[in-house]
């Protein structure tokens, strides 16, 4: 991010990335065992790119998502920072919430979850 000179890195990655405040319910861990199971190396890329930013200086957000339903409607969105309460999140209400992520510094450094 230096070398490029970008301010802020904002990326939406699957439910299963782990953070150390992490409070997952058995629904959202039987997913991420799931997804262990069935896609490791796609996974462990993305644990390892979640660890990568947490030992780093960058202003990052990294939006955690659980389906993304591919529809322009929007919806009420829920943010939780320990638990992904929903089943999906629409296109449209991601969109909005990656272009507001930047500017709005309410989670910086932080990996939330995103649902509808």
């Amino acid at each position: 991010m230096q070398e490029l000179r970008l301010k802020r890195y904002a990326v939406g990655t699957g439910l299963n990335v782990d953070t150390a405040e992490d409070q997952k319910s058995p629904k959202t861990k039987f997913f991420t065992d799931w997804m262990y199971q069935n896609f490791p190396k796609s996974i462990k890329d993305r644990q390892d790119e979640h660890d990568f930013l947490v030992a780093s200086n960058s202003n990052w957000t990294l939006v955690r998502l659980p389906l993304i339903s591919l529809t322009e409607e929007r919806g009420k969105v829920k943010i939780g920072v320990l638990d992904c309460e929903g089943d999906y999140i629409n296109a449209g209400d991601l969109s909005d919430f990656l272009i507001s992520q930047l500017t709005d510094m309410t989670f910086y450094q932080q990996a939330p979850f995103l649902f509808n």
